[in-house]
């Protein structure tokens, strides 16, 4: 009987020192580590939309096609780099319960919110987006589409494309030539300046009564025109600016001035891309 008291007795203070160690250690342990978990399962989500918008920019970057605003590329890789900087790294759990709690208290504090910097990819995501895809109106775009678009800019008069037979430089439709040429009257361009233009056409005249639109198979094509332009550039055959957009090559009269040349290239452009 005494012996089954004492073992009795011992199954008791095992019992107690176990419910002692569950509450005076295991259980604050197990709460302790659900806390840290639980804070860092609510940051590792935060950090999943950020990488989810960092990663959606990045692929546009990495996917090579080109802006129509080429700016757009580097300030994206910029952007890139400081949400990866902003993004809060979690450490390995420490052990012990106080330095969890510590360390839970730590990430607490921290207010982790990426709410600008997510905004600002987003939006750049979506700029970068647009500007690709209006880039890509500059890619061989038809006669019709080019002329529908010229026709909506204020300062542009009569319009009027080139065909095989009235071609001026003979290149339409030709090896590396363009396959479509469109001239259109500028509205800023004085007609008593350029010489016997009286009741001709804007295609007679040619590009001094405004410019032209000369799309090209190939953008080599296009920059191989222009250069060829460009080196009669600051001469007495200078014909105006000649830029060229992905295969398009965008043409102002030489008799616009400086200011008027630019304000035109950039309406044309605008309406192309929209």
């Amino acid at each position: 009987m005494k012996k089954k008291i004492i073992i009795i007795a011992i199954v008791i203070v095992i019992i107690g020192a176990l419910v002692g160690v569950y509450f005076g250690y295991v259980k604050p342990l197990v709460e302790a580590k659900k806390a840290y978990n639980d804070i860092v399962s609510t940051i590792n989500d935060k950090n999943n939309k950020l990488d989810n918008s960092i990663d959606n920019l990045q692929k546009l970057v990495n996917s090579g096609e080109k802006p129509l605003d080429e700016s757009l590329t580097e300030s994206s890789k910029e952007i890139i780099k400081e949400a990866q900087a902003d993004k809060y790294v979690i450490e390995k759990m420490p052990s012990g319960r106080k330095k969890i709690e510590q360390a839970t208290e730590k990430l607490k504090n921290e207010n982790i919110d990426y709410t600008d910097i997510t905004n600002k990819l987003d939006n750049q995501t979506n700029n970068l987006s647009k500007s690709i895809e209006s880039y890509k109106k500059f890619i061989n775009p038809t006669q019709d589409y080019v002329i529908s678009k010229l026709a909506t800019i204020d300062e542009v008069g009569s319009i009027m494309p080139a065909t095989e037979d009235n071609d001026p430089n003979e290149q339409l439709n030709k090896e590396k030539g363009y396959t479509c040429d469109i001239y259109f009257e500028s509205k800023n361009v004085d007609r008593s300046k350029i010489y016997d233009s009286e009741g001709k056409d804007i295609l007679t005249i040619g590009t001094e009564g405004g410019g032209s639109i000369e799309v090209y198979k190939t953008e080599e094509d296009a920059i191989k025109r222009r250069d060829y332009l460009a080196g009669y550039d600051g001469g007495i055959f200078a014909s105006g600016t000649h830029r060229v957009v992905g295969t398009t090559l965008i043409r102002t009269s030489h008799k616009l001035n400086a200011t008027q040349q630019k304000e035109l290239e950039q309406k044309i452009i605008d309406a192309l891309a929209n």
